[in-house]
């Protein structure tokens, strides 16, 4: 094995461990605290906002739910979703999230396994294709040579 191949198998592996690293760090900004308070939220409003493309001929909409929920201290706390959806969000629906006591303003909502967003996915799933092919190159034998 030449050592141009070994560095590229290294440099590769690395690569694909950090874009696998951050597709589960991003997907972790979707689930509960480690020491976080899990508890019903309800929203009660949404942000809207406006945005073209370049040639200012279509328009899309997006809207930031606004969850309100109950502390376990007895106080109503809101909560303002950073991510933006361009479903026009239902006023009264529940939802699940997790807050830390201390914070409750920086609450998560809980999206579950069907909450993947395309970022984590795109990071994650680049990251195992690279990483497998990696290592599938490193393990194959060579073809015999007669």
């Amino acid at each position: 094995m030449k050592i141009v191949d070994v560095v590229a198998g290294v440099v590769l592996s690395a690569t694909a461990a950090a874009f696998l690293g951050l597709g589960l760090e991003l997907r972790s900004e979707q689930s509960a605290y480690g020491d976080g308070i899990v508890t019903t939220a309800t929203t009660t409003s949404f942000h809207t906002t406006r945005s073209a493309n370049e040639d200012r001929t279509i328009w899309t909409t997006h809207y930031r739910p606004v969850y309100t929920f109950q502390t376990q201290g007895g106080e109503t706390a809101t909560f303002a979703d950073p991510k933006t959806v361009t479903e026009l969000p239902q006023v009264g629906r529940t939802v699940e999230l997790s807050y830390r006591a201390d914070e409750p303003g920086r609450a998560r909502v809980i999206r579950g396994w069907h909450g993947w967003t395309v970022f984590p996915v795109l990071f994650a799933a680049g990251g195992a294709v690279l990483l497998a092919g990696v290592l599938y190159t490193l393990v194959r034998r060579p073809a015999r040579r007669s």
